[in-house]
Formats: structure tokens, sequence, C-alpha cells
């Protein structure tokens, strides 16, 4: 089942035809839930002070925005740049939906080497797959999705910028594995399944455009 959005700031929603089961962290819904929205919302320090409840405040601004129910994402990343990309591998297509901001970066594994950061960017992801699965397939399905994200991060450092310290990921990331109620379910999701081989193309690829474009328009996030 693919989705469709739009953009007018400072929302970004995609949006199914029918209820999807969707596995997140996200800040409204996070385990398992069955929804068919997918909102970000664009947020500034202002918005985010130190008294406010950041879960109390996104439920208030989804419902004022006739958003309620819908599983909510927040980032100061300016959303105008959104990601999109696509791939079909057998009887499977995935759909990925990102917006990337890096000003919150870190390298796994390397804590003592965090930097101190103005506004939080975070690395919001919505994947999506067109056919049914299991919980533990939906589980296997994010770490597929996490292995793209941070394999196309790393890539991109690799690449474009050698000399300059990669990032796995920020501190305030999530990741939003979707796929239809009805039917059979497929049991496994892994790399070398048509689920794990599509939604890693997809993710991918969106994932790179995403650091790309970032740093042009940002710079590194270590200087």
């Amino acid at each position: 089942m693919s989705f469709s959005f739009s953009y007018n700031a400072p929302w970004l929603v995609a949006e199914f035809e029918m209820k999807q089961r969707m596995l997140s962290w996200s800040i409204t819904h996070p385990g398992f839930c069955d929804n068919d929205r997918v909102a970000w919302l664009e947020v500034r320090n202002s918005d985010l002070t130190p008294d406010i409840d950041a879960q109390n405040y996104m439920k208030s601004m989804l419902d004022k925005n006739r958003l309620g129910g819908a599983l909510g994402l927040m980032t100061s990343r300016y959303i105008e740049h959104h990601h999109f990309a696509e791939r079909i591998q057998g009887f499977v297509k995935a759909q990925c939906l990102i917006t990337m901001g890096l000003s919150n970066g870190a390298h796994v594994g390397f804590p003592d080497v965090e930097r101190s950061f103005a506004k939080v960017g975070t690395i919001n992801s919505l994947c999506a797959v067109n056919v049914p699965l299991s919980d533990g397939a939906m589980i296997e399905a994010s770490s597929i999705a996490t292995q793209a994200r941070t394999a196309a991060l790393m890539d991109y450092y690799r690449t474009d910028l050698p000399d300059v310290q990669a990032i796995t990921g920020t501190g305030t990331d999530c990741i939003v594995i979707a796929s239809p109620k009805a039917g059979s379910n497929t049991m496994f999701s892994g790399l070398h399944t048509n689920v794990g081989k599509a939604l890693g193309e997809a993710v991918y690829a969106a994932s790179l455009e995403a650091a790309a474009i970032w740093h042009c328009t940002n710079g590194n996030w270590n200087k």
C-alpha cells in the first residue's frame, strides 16, 4: 500500500488510503500502533522551552491542525528539505520519506566526542512496504532501515568529506516502519529477502540524497 504526502510549512504529512500496522518510537505513538497518517512538525528552540512538555505540545499541535491521532514527528530541520525514494524487488515495493538534520549528529560508540549544538536537527524516516509483515518482520525491517540510513551517512562522509568525522545518526532520530494490516504476514525481512532488499535500497537512496543536501545548506557538522 503506497502513501502520498504533502508539504505545507510547518507540516509534512504522509497519508495512506487505509490504516497500516506501524512500529516506531514516535513521541506520540511509541511501539506498535495502527494508523493512516504520519505528520512531521517543524519546530524551533522557542517552541520547546524547558517548561514545555514535548509530548503534550506535539499532541496539541496535531489537534489544532486537524491532524489529531496522526503519528507525530518533530524536527528543527527546514522540512521543505524532505526526500523520497521508492524501490521494487520482485513483488515488494518499498518507499522512504525522510527529513534529515545533522546539527546534533554523533558517532555511536564515541560519547566523549559529542559536540555541543544550538538546535536539534533529527533524522525522521517513514519506511513503508506494500506487503503485510509479522511483528518480528517489522522489528527486523527497522534494523534494515537503520543499517541503510547509517551506511548512507558513512558512505557520504567517506566519499565526499573524507577528512571529516563521520556520524552514524543523531540523538533524537526516529524510524517508522509501516505495512498493510490485511493479508498473510511475511515472516522475515532480512537483507536476503525482497522486503529487505527493496527497503534497504529505498532508505539508502533517500538518506544519501538528504545527507548531501544538508551539507550543502549547513556545512560540516563538526565545524
